[in-house]
């Protein structure tokens, strides 16, 4: 389904997933109407998209990195994971009287997940550096 070209004809405004009213160029010849409406209905606009990503960097960024995450894990945690039917891995995270649960794709992103959860949960810092 490519992108029409030729004579627009109309340009209503379409309510998108975001719930912005966006206008929608209707072609003169465009036998995938119909699709295209549907498509644009389910997607959010420009100016919503680039919100979202931003939220998203900035939440990020206050999470610990992978591996900074899975070492201000305490001696003796405990991690269970198990694959479900529907092929989703489920796991329990378990740290000083903390338990967290999270699911994921893979093994590795459901620890990681894990991890920070529960250094969220506990509030745990990474050390200072030691003075020189």
């Amino acid at each position: 389904m490519g992108q029409p070209s030729g004579e627009i004809v109309a340009r209503p405004l379409v309510a998108r997933a975001c719930g912005c009213m966006c206008e929608f160029q209707h072609y003169a010849v465009d036998k995938y109407r119909a699709q295209r409406l549907a498509k644009f209905q389910k997607t959010r606009c420009p100016n919503c998209v680039a919100k979202l990503n931003e939220e998203q960097k900035r939440a990020a960024a206050l999470l610990p990195s992978k591996g900074e995450a899975l070492q201000l894990l305490p001696n003796g945690t405990q991690i269970t994971m198990t694959r479900r039917p529907d092929g989703v891995w489920a796991g329990t995270l378990t740290a000083s009287g903390k338990t967290v649960e999270a699911t994921g794709d893979g093994p590795q992103g459901v620890s990681v997940t894990l991890a920070r959860l529960w250094v969220a949960a506990s509030g745990a810092k990474p050390p200072e550096p030691k003075p020189k």
